[in-house]
């Protein structure tokens, strides 16, 4: 079949004239020398040859100069490739050049015939981590100040030391976002506990602050949404801005979207870009570049993609508006900027015969502003872009330099206040990785015999970009009540799809990675009871979905949401801030009641 992968042939002949040893050998000596200077530059000295010495070989960079961004090209074997990057001088948020030099962790010569040599013989299951975004906000409606929102992450990482769970909590492009993480760890039990003890802590931290929490997809209550002031959000402002002003359509988008949901005239890109999500990462193994295009466009691009944000949809609400049709508007907010298009595949700058160029050209053009949103690369509009807010993922070599890690991220699940479901949709993921990962293993990036294989091209198979947009907008308006097409053509409602996994999983991941039959009935036995429970009592209020043990995780939350907001005296389509605060109140009320009495 046709597809955007790079060839089996491609890396193999690849990895023949480029030992992944060497590449390996290069990385670490060139970090380590890198830290070493970096520790204590205070201008923007950038002295090549110095660490082309500790590394030991040649470096070149792609473009004369320092002021704008650029790419380290390292050699081996007679063959160049990018061993680091950094943007442009507008981007570095006055941080001198050796601190804002970002290595490039990925190694292009791993492929399936060598993989084994680099990790383990076996795929073994990655353990993933997690963002979760949500918005605070005053219990009559109004904005916490920012010295507010600081009290109240720090009472929230007190509280999660307790508990054990990773404190971290970072700002958001909202002064009135947080983003709080789930530590890497494996298996839907262990995943739900940490979903359920930062659910814990934030009460706890809600409950002496006085803060209400907004877990929901989009932040929902009329705000101005004022912008957290930081260097990073700034420049994103700026990306985004100019990048919108080149395309006219999307200029009309954001005024639709304003008008849509009566915020300010003059809302920027980002002001009007209201997205609270979940952000999934996964580790890739061997630093393997092929096996993170070939993870990106199966797993990200497939059914088990859309089940998994169908499931975690709803939230109709924006700026104090209920939506006439959508359950969930958060893909309707992305698609105002041009930087949320849909992406076919990153770009790869070494298994591309352009990627390289194009890369290096997003970078160099402040097109990007940062050097991993360079590899999100778009032309379909007639220009290169990067469409770092598109709605399937990323790829991730700039993490952790010390450890190197790369990963693939996730960006298309929405975040939901139910622990459950959120901890359902991570593991799937882990599974379907292990299961796509022990695919690369024998097969490479050839799609073929897994078209052979019809459920697992059900599964995993990739969609068109305009099937995957087609079905994204569907479970917008009718939630978990969507009925899932797959690669194949099938039509199949959401439980028929996660009982179809369960069923391959049983027959094709235990044992290869160490995964019991429990292991897997505990994540799709969930997922059946929360969307079609045997007793056929289904949660119909926000309380149910909440609080009540016999049905809490079931029913269609968007629904739930949009009742609420009519029971609340609000009108669909209307403009009606205080009947949605009230509903927000709601949820809140039920997220302390459940969590605050310790009845997790």
């Amino acid at each position: 079949m046709n597809s955007p992968l790079p060839t089996v042939e491609a890396c193999v002949d690849l990895s023949s004239k480029l030992d992944w040893r060497k590449i390996e050998q290069q990385k670490r000596r060139f970090n380590e020398k890198l830290k070493e200077l970096a520790q204590n530059a205070t201008d923007d000295a950038f002295p090549l040859d110095e660490l082309a010495e500790a590394t030991g070989t040649t470096l070149t960079v792609m473009y004369d100069g320092i002021e704008r961004g650029n790419v380290i090209l390292a050699e081996a074997d007679g063959q160049r490739y990018v061993i680091a990057s950094f943007v442009s001088k507008r981007y570095r948020f006055d941080k001198p050049l050796l601190k804002a030099i970002v290595p490039y962790n990925f190694n292009p010569s791993v492929n399936h015939t060598n993989l084994s040599d680099t990790e383990t013989p076996t795929t073994t299951m990655r353990a993933i981590g997690a963002e979760l975004e949500l918005g605070l906000y005053q219990r009559d409606g109004s904005a916490p100040s920012n010295e507010e929102v600081l009290t109240y992450t720090d009472i929230y990482r007190q509280y999660a030391h307790k508990l054990g769970i990773t404190p971290q909590v970072d700002r958001e492009a909202c002064q009135y976002q947080i983003e709080v993480h789930v530590a890497p760890g494996v298996g839907y039990y262990k995943t739900r506990q940490s979903l359920e003890s930062i659910l814990q802590s934030l009460v706890a931290a809600s409950q002496a602050t006085g803060l209400m929490t907004a877990i929901v997809a989009s932040y929902p209550i009329l705000s101005d949404f004022h912008l957290t002031d930081d260097p990073k959000v700034h420049s994103a402002v700026d990306v985004m801005v100019e990048i919108n002003r080149r395309f006219p359509e999307y200029e009309a988008r954001r005024q639709a979207a304003i008008a849509r949901y009566h915020m300010a005239e003059n809302a920027n890109a980002v002001e009007v870009f209201r997205n609270q999500g979940c952000h999934i990462h996964l580790d890739i193994a061997g630093r393997s570049e092929s096996l993170a295009l070939f993870t990106f466009y199966t797993m990200l691009r497939s059914a088990t993609a859309l089940a998994n944000a169908a499931l975690l949809k709803g939230s109709p609400f924006v700026n104090g508006t209920c939506d006439p049709e959508l359950l969930c508007t958060r893909e309707y907010l992305r698609s105002t900027t041009v930087t949320g298009r849909y992406l076919d595949m990153p770009i790869s700058p070494h298994l591309q015969p352009d990627g390289l160029a194009r890369f290096g050209n997003l970078i160099y053009t402040e097109r990007a502003n940062a050097v991993a949103r360079a590899l999100l690369c778009d032309g379909t509009l007639g220009e290169d872009i990067s469409v770092m807010h598109n709605p399937i993922g990323r790829i991730r070599p700039d993490l952790s330099p010390n450890k190197r890690i790369c990963t693939m991220e996730s960006t298309g699940m929405p975040v939901n206040i139910s622990a459950s479901r959120q901890a359902a949709a991570l593991t799937d993921f882990e599974f379907t990785h292990a299961l796509l990962e022990n695919y690369y293993r024998k097969y490479g990036t050839n799609l073929e015999p897994m078209m052979a294989d019809s459920t697992l091209w059900d599964i995993a198979g990739p969609l068109s970009l305009t099937k995957f947009e087609e079905q994204q907008h569907l479970s917008d308006r009718e939630g978990t009540d969507v009925l899932l097409e797959t690669a194949s053509g099938a039509r199949m409602t959401l439980v028929e799809f996660y009982e179809k996994k369960r069923r391959y999983m049983h027959r094709n991941l235990i044992g290869i990675a160490g995964i019991t039959p429990r292991d897997i009935d505990d994540v799709y036995h969930s997922l059946s009871r929360m969307l079609e429970p045997p007793s056929g009592i289904v949660a119909e209020t926000v309380e149910q979905y909440i609080v009540d043990p016999t049905c809490r995780s079931t029913g269609n939350w968007g629904k739930i949401l949009r009742n609420a907001f009519v029971e609340e005296g609000g009108t669909l389509g209307e403009h009606n801030p205080d009947a949605v605060l009230r509903v927000m109140n709601r949820v809140h009320d039920a997220l302390v009641q459940r969590y605050s009495q310790g009845n997790a």
